[in-house]
Formats: structure tokens, sequence, C-alpha cells
């Protein structure tokens, strides 16, 4: 479920400037979708764009030309209406890239000689995966969710509750129930029972065992993600009792979730789920006190920056929101910080998070509190 990839900034990393970057809180619906509130925003960001592009001795069809991808988006209907929280725009000559974000940004523009990524580092940093499994004798649902959202998983040859697994027949006034063709061995087994909730019982643990191995099979096999079950109270520890995944948490949602859109489900089960999806989190946290009287961690900007350059940084934390302006020469390692943005300034927490996440360490983005000493940005260094 990454919302960023690698691919999405290497290709934002190599444009040219002017680089130019839109920030835009969206809606999802309501009388601002009507009313074309966000396209609105994104028009007078480009008229104020215009004038600072005059501003830059660029000619008149220099600024239609870089522009024009971006007044088709502001005339996009469809478009607009199908908007997340966030959005972010880069735009550079003969290049235009939109990234929908599961969370709301500050409205800004800027116009620099590299990207602003800052506001992406919320999500490469997002490591709270985990699955969400719905159960009911009708229909078992699976789902993938993260920090921001939930959305289902297509898992081929999941059953489609029950009947898809468990046929039943009447004989002598009983109800006898024979394994479906979803696991059959060929042979039909037919179990009689004198009382109906015994009958039941068996069908429901046979229909859970193909659920269970058809998850296994085709995506579980070789995850360590926590697994939340939610439906009715008295199906669940069935399921838990016969399902091979071990790692299904104990809390659960009760409840019938059949018809559950995503995005309720979502705001349901993520405070179930926040205490195992923060574990790495936590553990990062530890590692860096644990380290903090060695050389192998650093909470100064002038360290942070080259080291990241280099491939020294395995774990980023980086204050949510914040921006520390400046300038970053990688090839002498110069670096320079200034109070308040200047012209030519970029952010230096995206420049140090990029370099992280390119290099295969890992960046949490963090609220203030959480930083380790109040510090804006900290690092645990791999050398």
């Amino acid at each position: 479920m990454d919302i960023i990839t690698k691919k999405d900034f290497n290709e934002l990393l190599l444009k040219s400037p002017p680089c130019i970057s839109i920030f835009m809180p969206t809606h999802r619906f309501g009388h601002e979708v009507n009313e074309k509130q966000d396209s609105i925003v994104l028009k007078n960001h480009l008229q104020s764009l215009e004038k600072q592009l005059k501003e830059k001795s660029l000619s008149s069809k220099e600024i239609e030309q870089l522009l024009a991808p971006a007044y088709a988006l502001y005339k996009d209907e469809a478009f607009w209406n199908y908007q997340n929280d966030g959005l972010a725009i880069y735009m550079t000559k003969d290049f235009i890239k939109t990234i929908q974000l599961p969370y709301a940004i500050e409205d800004a523009l800027y116009v620099n000689d590299t990207f602003n990524i800052a506001p992406l580092i919320e999500a490469i940093s997002n490591k709270e995966n985990y699955y969400v499994l719905t159960l009911s004798k009708h229909d078992a649902k699976f789902y993938q969710g993260n920090a921001f959202s939930l959305s289902r998983y297509e898992v081929d040859g999941l059953p489609n509750g029950m009947d898809d697994v468990v046929q039943f027949e009447e004989k002598e006034g009983k109800q006898l129930f024979r394994q479906g063709s979803k696991g059959s061995s060929g042979s039909a087994n037919f179990h009689g029972h004198g009382e109906e909730t015994s009958t039941d019982k068996d069908a429901i643990i046979t229909y859970f065992q193909e659920v269970d191995r058809t998850l296994c099979a085709e995506v579980l096999h070789d995850k360590n993600l926590p697994l939340l079950l939610a439906g009715v109270e008295y199906l669940l520890p069935i399921y838990k009792s016969i399902s091979k995944y071990a790692h299904i948490v104990d809390e659960v949602l009760t409840g019938n979730h059949d018809f559950d859109k995503e995005h309720l489900l979502f705001e349901q089960v993520k405070e179930l789920i926040i205490p195992h999806v923060t574990k790495l989190k936590m553990v990062a946290l530890k590692n860096y006190h644990n380290q903090i009287a060695t050389s192998l961690t650093a909470s100064m900007p002038e360290t942070i920056l080259p080291a990241s350059r280099y491939a020294r940084v395995a774990t980023l934390f980086v204050s949510k929101g914040q921006h520390i302006w400046g300038k970053f020469d990688e090839t002498d390692g110069g670096i320079e910080i200034h109070k308040e943005r200047q012209p030519g300034d970029e952010c230096l927490i995206s420049r140090a998070s990029v370099n992280t996440f390119l290099h295969g360490g890992e960046v949490y983005c963090l609220p203030q509190a959480e930083m380790p000493y109040d510090s804006t940005i900290a690092a645990i260094l791999r050398f």
C-alpha cells in the first residue's frame, strides 16, 4: 500500500528548474466538491505563479507552455470529483505529476531549483501496515490497511460465504452437510447430527478452514503483519482456533460488517490496531536512546545532511510539519541554515528524508512531543 515509491522520488529528483511545488488540502465529498472549491484554489495558485515566473524573467510564451498542463488539470471535472484529503502537484518544463495524499496538508506554493518533498514525508514514513478479515456465514472479506486508510484486498479463490464451501442436504428429517467443490477431495463426506447447532458449527469450521487455507496460500504464507478479525462475536473464536496464521491480534471488532464501507470500517479498526502497528517505531526510538552516548546518533542538521547523502543514515526521525530552511551542497557537503526561508532555500528535512529513503534507510515522521530530546531532526547512523 505504498503511497509514494522510490520511482516517484527519482522522477522528481531528476527534473531541472524552475521546479514548482503546489500543496492543497482537498475534499472527498460535500458542498466543497459540488462548488468546485478545490479547483478554484488551484486556479488562484496558477495566477500567483504567473506573477512569480515573470519576476524570474520568463517570457509570456514560456510561462504559458509551463502552466498549460496545470490549467488543463484545473478544467478536469472528473479529477476534482475523486480527491483524497491532500494533493501535491509538481511541475516543471514538459512535466506534471499529481500525488493524492490521505491526510490534510497546508496550502502552499514553492518555486525553486528543486521540488519540495516535505509534505510527502508522512506518507513515506508510514510503517503502520496490517490486515483486517471480516467474517460472517454469508461472506469473508480481506483488507489491507495503514495509518491513513483501509482498502479491499481481492484474494483469488477466497470463499464467498459458507454456501460456497459447504452444501446442505436434508435426509430423514435431519440436516446434513457435505464439503463443496472448494477443497473437496473428490468424495462427498456426509456428517449427520442430532442437533442443528452442532451441524452448523461443523459447517462453519469447514468454511473457515477453507478461508484460512486460501489466505495462507495466496497472501499470508510469508507475512508477519498483525491481522484483526471482525464479525459476529461467536464466530471469531472459532476462526482463531483453526487458523494457521500466527499474528492474529487478541482484540476483535464485533458485529456484522458485511456491508460496511471501507472508510467506516477503518474508523472502527484503527484504534484497536494502533498498539500493534507502532512497535517498529517504538523499537527505533529505543535504539536511538540506547546509543545516545555514542557517535552513532545525531540531532544536528550539519551532521545528518552529509550523512544522508552518503548512505550513512539507518534511521531518520523528523518532526511532523516542521521545516529547516537552507542550502546543502552535495559535492562538498557545505550547508547553510537560515531561521527564515530565503530565496533559493530548500527544506533540509525534505532533502535528508529523501536521501535516507532512497538509500534504504527508515524514516519516521513524528509529532514534536515524540521526537528524541525535543529535536527537529535526529538520526541513527550506520557508521
